[in-house]
Formats: structure tokens, C-alpha cells, sequence
């Protein structure tokens, strides 16, 4: 294979980077895992007293499994939390638990492994077995401390003397409920001190190759950049939002950033604004512009009576790197939804199939309302020169002004984005300018409009942000339309279909769309679209409803569109999020060579350390 085909494309590198939130998993609750703790306890016990027969060694099996592994785990387990947290660190009871069970799989691992070397040596020779059982169990031990300060160091607290209480409670109990079996002197509580400094000093080691490539790139800490992160998937609020946010805006560029915003006024005041920013809703939780729909809507319900923000076309490069950057849009959007020329007629919604592309086009006097999706093919994002081309074609075939929405309708895992010059891409171009023509060439007609919308149908973990369900209609001389928009990071291939199949014996046509929150991101695997996790037909059904509400409340209104500028936007930029994908996929490249190099040189000096000195 030659070099360049090995070479990944920074759309696979993505993908991979996207593939490591598949590898965290959640802590069970602390009561689950007592008797999982008790087992493994009894086993060590057993393990301690072999090779005497069980029946007579019964209650030495139970008292080494008491003192020597369970007290020390459950115990730890307790005392980790408040030792981590009143030194600065971040702890939780379930995580504490699961780490002390961690401990007791090592503990036993290394006494397996030295009981079945130890009973095929003396088979093997007529030897008779002999176990050295305070010099295992301190090895085993000094293996539990590497283990508990790597990952105390990584989610509690990157300052190591700050760490190492916490780290080191669980293996100065167990040595301790050894002593009360084994007679102990000072050399081998000296023994102990020497093999415990040899497994810390590899183990500090390791999280500093850890670090390295985030600090080479950025700068920063990358043992704290994980804690943050994973305090904030943890608690799903503020948590460690401040800290993330400070390094996406030591990386961030300015920008000069896009907003569209179709409005929707009665003689009441605005009914609805249809707003697409060319901004991005990520990266992930509530950091920047996740969540972009519910900080939006509340910055500007006191001036619409409803308000859908959907996807434009962009792409992560423009994540707006703290949320004071999203705080930028709404008075912007105030502005144009003041200042947007109103029409009393428009065009029904055309469509346009196109290649892969089908192509949504809605004009409100002059100035069309521009939908793309290439459902049911599978795809990411829509990239910001992919829609400013598709509006310039809008312009060209006749339109005063264009907004242009990204459906984001339908993916599966390593969907790619649509760049600019790929067929896709050239698709929805040319799929734009022929449903823009075609609207503007209909008949126009009075408009009505309706809005609906279901919020807090499910959480996040099941695919749905805050804003839930949104639906708006319009109704051109009796030819009703709609967008659906969901509150969701795309959707799975399939449910769109459902969903239009269900609604058109009410409408002429629908489209659904979903808005790209990435607030639904902060979940096991990083990949949670909608429909993944919930009931497609609880979605159907909700959707219909809503869809129904919004028909119930159509009433006659005026349309305009208008768009907008942002100058000095600060968004982490195409340059800066491909350094951070190359700098946690060699994080990740490097961790597995630098756990067995470090590791293993731990075990061999601590072997060699205990023969010299025994």
C-alpha cells in the first residue's frame, strides 16, 4: 500500500474523534456494585489461603477476604470522594465504587496469575508449593495505586500531590488489613514504600505522555481538559462549561457570520420568526452554540410569539466558542425581524428533486425561504459556501433575498459533510435555482399562518432538546405546507419518511427538519440522533398533534425575509478544529504503547526491586 493511501482525510479523522465518546460509559449506581465487591473479595481470600482445603480453611478464606480486600475497597470507596473533593478534585460516589471494584479485579488478576505459576512450578518440579503472600499482595497492591492515580489524575484533579491521597487510601488499607495476618517489620513497610514510589513515578509517566500532544498543540492541560469534559457530561448543566469554553476561545478566530430570518406578523404583533444563523449549535452540551434554539428563544420570546431556529449551512468550524458569542445573535434578529418588509401574498411551497437533492422553496413576496435535504442518502452538515452559492443561484433566478436551511434529516454513523464542488453539493445548487424559479413563477395568494409546538417530549439522552417539537404551516389559497422542526442532532434514516407519510393526508406537502442541538450529544457514544432512542411511533403521534395545533390556529398574516451580519463572531475556525482532532486522535493513538511500556517497566522493577531486597 503506498503512503498516500494510508493518509486519513480529515473527514475520517472526524469520525474517529467522534468514535471515542463511544468508550466512555456510565458508572453504575454504588449499590450495585457491593456484591460484584463482596465476590471478588471471597476470591481473593481464597486465593490467599490455597492450597489448604476449603473445608478446613473456611474461615481464613473469610477473614482474609474481610480484612484484606473487602474493608479496604468499601472503605475507599467512601473516604475517596470527600479526599478528592477537599483537596480541589471532582468525585462522585458511583465512580469512587467502581474504582475501588477496579482495584479488586487487579488485585485478583496479579494473585490468579501468581497462584497458577506458582501451582504448575511446583508440579512441575515435586516442589512443594510455597506462596509468598505479603510480597504478591504488595505488588498487586502497588498496581492498584497506578491504576487509581492514572484515573484520578485524568477526571479528579491533574495536580498529582492533589491526586494522591485519594490514589493511595485504598492500597495503604489493604496492606494494612495484611498486617493483621502476616507479621510486618520496618524494612518491609520500607519494601512497600520503594515498590509503591516505583508504581506512582511510571504512573506520572504515562499522564504525561497523556498530556503531551493537547499541550504541544494548545497549550493546555489536557488531563484538565478531560475533567471538565467529563464533569459536564456527568452533571448535563454548567459544570465545568466556563473552563471548556476558556479554551475554545484561546483557539477561536473572528468571523463575519450570516443570519436569516424568515418573519411571520398578524395584526396582533410577530407570530413566529423563522431563524437560520450560519452558525453552528455545537460542540457538545451546553458549551458555545449548543443548545442554540433555547438560548435564542429565550433572548427573543418578549418579541415573537414563537420562535424555530433552524440549521443553516455550516459546519463545526463555526461552533461559537462561548456562549457570550451566541448572546451576539439576538440583537440581530430583533433587528431584522423590525426592519423585514412584509408581504400579505406568497407562493405554496414548491419542491424540486434534483440529483440526490431535493430542494424546498417558499416565496413570500419576492424573497424565498430555501429548504435543502438530501434524504433518505445519508449525510452530515452542509457546509457555509455549499448555502451561500445555493442563495446566489436564489438571486440569480429572480429572488430580492434568500435564507437558506440545512433539513439535516438523515444520518447514519461516518456520514460525511457536504462540501463545496462534490456532486451532492452541486445538486443542491442546482436544485435551489429551479425551485426558486418555479415559485416565483406560481401563482401567489393570500397567506395564512400557524404555529405549534410540544416542548419536553423526552430529554436529551433520548434525542430530544428542550424545545421539543416545533411546527409551522402555511396555507396559500387552501394549499397547506409545513416544516417540521425537531429539537434533535439529525435523524435516522427512515423516521422522515414516516413522518411525511403521516401527514399528508392533512398537508400538500411537509418537510422535517431538525435544528443540530448538540445539548443531546452529552450521551454514551457521542451519536444520538433522532429516533435513535425513542419510539418512533410516540414520535409520529406527537408530531401529528402538534401539526394539528398549528392548522387549528392558521389565521391570516404577512411574511418577509431579511438577513443580516455579525462582525467579529469568534468561532473555533477550520484551522483550529482540525488541530484539535489531530491532537485527540494522537492522544488516543499514544495511550495504549505508553500503558504497556509503563506499566510493564513498573512490574518488572517492582519484581526486581523485591528480589533484591528479600
Amino acid at each position: 500500500m503506498s503512503q498516500t493511501a494510508s493518509v486519513k482525510s480529515a473527514q475520517a479523522a472526524h469520525e474517529d474523534t467522534t468514535r471515542i465518546a463511544g468508550r466512555l460509559f456510565s458508572a453504575p449506581h454504588p449499590r450495585r456494585m457491593v456484591l460484584p465487591i463482596l465476590a471478588f473479595s471471597l476470591f481473593g481470600g481464597f486465593l490467599l489461603t490455597y492450597p489448604a482445603p476449603i473445608e478446613v480453611s473456611i474461615w481464613n478464606v473469610l477473614y482474609r477476604a474481610v480484612f484484606v480486600f473487602a474493608v479496604p475497597a468499601l472503605v475507599s470507596a467512601a473516604v475517596t470522594k470527600p479526599l478528592a473533593e477537599g483537596l480541589g478534585g471532582r468525585m462522585y460516589l458511583r465512580r469512587s465504587m467502581l474504582m475501588s471494584f477496579l482495584g479488586l479485579v487487579v488485585l485478583d488478576g496479579i494473585l490468579l496469575a501468581a497462584t497458577v505459576g506458582l501451582t504448575i512450578y511446583s508440579i512441575a518440579t515435586q516442589i512443594q508449593y510455597a506462596f509468598s503472600v505479603q510480597r504478591v499482595v504488595l505488588l498487586a497492591y502497588g498496581a492498584v495505586l497506578w491504576v487509581r492515580f492514572v484515573i484520578l489524575a485524568g477526571t479528579s484533579h491533574s495536580n498529582y500531590l492533589r491526586s494522591l491521597p485519594a490514589a493511595i487510601v485504598h492500597p495503604i488499607l489493604g496492606l494494612l488489613g495484611l498486617a493483621v495476618f502476616v507479621p510486618t517489620r520496618a524494612g518491609d513497610w520500607l519494601t512497600a514504600a520503594l515498590v509503591f514510589a516505583i508504581f506512582l513515578a511510571t504512573a506520572i509517566g504515562f499522564t504525561e505522555i497523556a498530556k503531551r500532544p493537547l499541550q504541544k498543540a494548545f497549550g493546555v492541560n489536557g488531563l484538565k481538559l478531560m475533567r471538565y469534559t467529563l464533569d459536564h457530561f456527568t452533571e448535563l448543566g454548567e459544570e465545568g462549561r466556563d473552563e471548556i469554553e476558556s479554551f475554545f476561545t484561546a483557539i477561536s478566530v473572528p468571523a463575519r457570520v450570516r443570519v436569516g430570518a424568515v418573519t411571520f406578523r398578524t395584526p396582533r404583533g410577530t407570530k413566529a420568526v423563522f431563524v437560520a444563523p450560519m452558525v453552528h449549535p455545537g460542540p457538545m452540551g451546553y458549551v458555545g452554540g449548543s443548545d442554540l434554539p433555547a438560548k435564542l428563544r429565550a433572548r427573543l420570546e418578549d418579541v415573537a410569539g414563537a420562535v424555530l431556529v433552524a440549521h443553516g449551512p455550516t459546519t463545526h468550524d463555526e461552533n461559537p466558542a462561548n456562549t457570550k458569542e451566541v448572546e451576539k445573535l439576538a440583537p440581530v434578529i430583533r433587528e431584522l425581524i423590525r426592519t423585514a418588509h412584509v408581504s400579505p401574498t406568497a407562493s405554496p411551497m414548491v419542491r424540486v428533486q434534483e440529483g440526490k437533492a431535493n430542494v424546498c422553496a417558499q416565496v413570500f413576496g419576492r424573497r424565498a425561504l430555501i429548504v435543502a435535504s438530501l434524504a433518505p442518502n445519508p449525510t452530515d452538515d452542509i457546509e457555509s459556501a455549499v448555502g451561500f452559492a445555493a442563495m446566489q443561484e436564489a438571486r440569480l433566478a429572480g429572488a430580492e433575498e434568500a435564507v437558506f436551511v440545512d433539513a439535516h434529516n438523515c444520518m447514519e454513523i461516518g456520514s460525511g459533510l457536504t462540501h463545496f464542488g462534490t456532486a451532492s453539493a452541486h445538486d443542491i445548487i442546482a436544485g435551489t435555482k429551479m425551485a426558486v424559479e418555479k415559485a416565483l413563477a406560481s401563482a401567489h395568494g393570500p397567506l395564512k399562518v400557524g404555529v405549534a409546538g410540544r416542548r419536553e417530549i423526552a430529554t436529551p439522552r433520548e434525542g430530544i432538546g428542550s424545545e421539543g417539537i416545533q411546527a409551522l404551516v402555511t396555507d396559500v389559497a387552501g394549499r397547506r405546507t409545513a416544516f417540521v422542526l425537531f429539537d434533535g442532532n439529525n435523524m435516522i434514516p427512515g423516521l422522515r419518511d414516516k413522518i411525511r407519510e403521516k401527514l399528508m393526508d392533512l398537508l400538500e406537502d411537509v418537510e422535517v427538519l431538525t435544528t443540530d442541538n448538540h445539548s443531546v450529544n452529552v450521551t454514551l457514544g457521542g451519536f444520538n440522533p433522532v429516533g435513535l432512542g425513542f419510539d418512533h411511533a410516540t414520535l409520529v403521534d406527537a408530531t401529528l398533534a402538534v401539526v394539528k395545533e398549528a392548522i387549528g390556529n392558521l389565521e391570516p398574516a404577512e411574511a418577509g425575509i431579511a438577513s443580516g451580519h455579525i462582525d467579529g463572531l469568534y468561532v473555533m475556525g477550520p484551522e483550529s478544529a482540525t488541530r484539535l482532532t489531530t491532537s485527540v486522535n494522537s492522544t488516543v493513538s499514544v495511550l495504549r504503547p505508553a500503558f504497556v511500556a509503563t506499566f510493564l517497566l513498573a512490574l518488572t522493577a517492582s519484581v526486581l526491586s523485591l528480589f533484591v531486597l528479600d
